[in-house]
């Protein structure tokens, strides 16, 4: 795929998952990159898959970047929704170290809206397991706002979960079919790693992650800030580790009188194959061996068949039975539960 393809499909899907100006974006910036504009040589000589490596959304981010960091001619245009391509090209051309600092690191995202997907999957888990409580263990978590999901509030119109009173966030999507099963999921411990792990009380930290974040949608800003105070204020974070060693680590610890989880989402993808093969080597090898006293669970909310949305599937030790649970949009605004309910 050529690098402008790759813009305009990534334009296509921020169009389908309620971003115009995004996909407007993208879509001019397809066309200055056909046109030889002078800020796209890194682009046109790159050396990976423009798409595997999400380089839409690199140039998004450092575009988005550039106006929270002050840029005043590009905070006109993203009020408007409106920019043109002199007006993009000036921007990237002013902002060129921003931009080659964006485009050599893969984009981060870490809403807390996710966690209304995996919800489904940690009460169902709980009903499988019960009474034991969850040990957690997440990859690719960020800024760690998915660990929090226990602590979160969550509407779904017809049920419901969590103290809304108490929680720092309520968080709502439509939900789609049967809930899941009424289990109570305590947690016993909850761990994440993240290669480039984000500090939610370090300001340059925080203004990546918004980056990431599409501007035209203020909700997902503001809920994100929130989370991010809220980690803050805990003392919430990833270490820094790669997702193989760290689950080798985790395993080593695990111990009896809780059920094992591994959970990641929307991560699969930028794992390396080799990577990918070895976690799965060790949850099949500890699945194995897996007692009625301690469980292993592996949960992952990853891109599949569906072709709207992201798979939510869950596999369970003792047994290995895998099943789907649910098909859920990527960004958590609507879930389509299929699993059983008990």
């Amino acid at each position: 795929m050529t690098v402008p393809a790759h813009f305009r499909q990534q334009a296509d899907q921020c169009r389908t998952l309620g971003s115009p100006f995004t996909a407007r974006l993208l879509d001019l910036a397809a066309d200055r990159i056909d046109a030889g504009a002078a800020w796209a040589s890194p682009l046109n000589h790159w050396a990976g898959d423009p798409r595997a490596d999400a380089l839409a959304l690199r140039l998004a981010g450092a575009l988005h970047r550039a106006m929270l960091d002050g840029d005043a001619e590009l905070a006109e245009c993203y009020a408007a929704r409106q920019i043109d391509a002199a007006r993009m090209d000036a921007a990237l051309l002013r902002h060129g170290p921003l931009l080659a600092r964006y485009l050599q690191s893969a984009p981060q995202t870490n809403d807390p809206q996710r966690s209304a997907i995996l919800l489904g999957g940690f009460l169902q888990i709980a009903s499988l397991t019960r009474p034991l409580p969850l040990d957690v263990c997440e990859i690719g978590a960020s800024a760690g706002l998915n660990q929090c999901w226990f602590r979160y509030a969550y509407d779904f119109g017809a049920w419901r979960w969590g103290d809304t009173a108490r929680a720092p966030l309520t968080l709502h999507a439509d939900w789609h079919g049967p809930p899941p099963p009424d289990a109570t999921s305590r947690v016993r411990y909850s761990t994440a790693c993240d290669l480039a792990p984000i500090d939610a009380r370090n300001p340059e930290d925080r203004q990546r992650l918004l980056s990431y974040i599409w501007a035209d949608q203020p909700e997902r800003q503001e809920r994100v800030r929130r989370a991010l105070d809220f980690a803050a204020r805990e003392g919430i974070c990833a270490a820094r580790a790669g997702a193989g060693d760290f689950v080798v680590q985790a395993l080593q610890k695990r111990q009896a009188g809780a059920a094992f989880v591994l959970c990641h989402s929307i991560v699969w993808q930028y794992i390396d194959p080799a990577e990918q093969q070895r976690i799965a080597g060790l949850m099949e090898a500890t699945g194995n061996t897996a007692a009625p006293d301690a469980p292993l669970a592996w949960l992952r909310f990853e891109s599949g068949a569906a072709k709207d949305g992201g798979e939510l599937t869950l596999t369970l030790w003792p047994g290995g039975k895998t099943q789907q649970l649910a098909v859920a949009d990527y960004h958590g605004r609507w879930v389509r539960w299929a699993a059983p309910s008990d």
